[in-house]
């Protein structure tokens, strides 16, 4: 039996034991390195976090803004019909021409109101139609039918045949 004796060489992982105390001066850069990278996996969860909550913050953020800018939106339009209104009413428009009187700024309904308010003042002075009717062929005898007796005395009488 022979023994395969293999002599352990020291690397650069392994200290020496004659080196150990000029290296004990010296700093551990692995452990060091093994540190920092501990302290960086904490950050990083720490990290993600802290985004989660900017996010949520964020979202919060622009969910108001979202919502501050349909009410200043629905505000304007009440305010527009409340003008379209008041004009409509100062010019004597009913309600059913409301839908005509449409505009961007209170100068143009102003003036799409005096031209409404002025065709209905028209359409008010003039007759709704006629006053009588026309039926056409009113007052004539009605033509004969082809199969009546009537014809047959028309023709007796327009030929002398008694």
């Amino acid at each position: 039996m022979s023994e395969n004796v293999t002599e352990a060489t020291p690397t650069e992982t392994e200290p020496n034991v004659d080196e150990q105390p000029a290296k004990e001066a010296t700093t551990d850069w692995k452990a060091e390195a093994r540190k920092w990278e501990q302290r960086a996996k904490e950050n990083t969860a720490a990290a993600k976090r802290l985004q989660d909550l900017e996010d949520s913050q964020k979202t919060e953020l622009e969910k108001a803004a979202a919502r501050a800018e349909a009410a200043e939106a629905a505000l304007a339009a009440k305010e527009a019909e409340a003008t379209r209104l008041s004009i409509a009413s100062k010019h004597g428009i009913s309600g059913d021409y409301l839908d005509l009187l449409v505009g961007a700024d209170e100068t143009e309904l102003e003036a799409k109101a005096q031209k409404i308010a002025a065709l209905i003042t028209v359409q008010q002075e003039t007759p709704a139609g006629p006053t009588h009717l026309v039926v056409p062929g009113e007052g004539k005898t009605p033509p004969l039918a082809l199969n009546s007796d009537g014809l047959e005395d028309a023709l007796k009488s327009a030929l002398g045949i008694a």
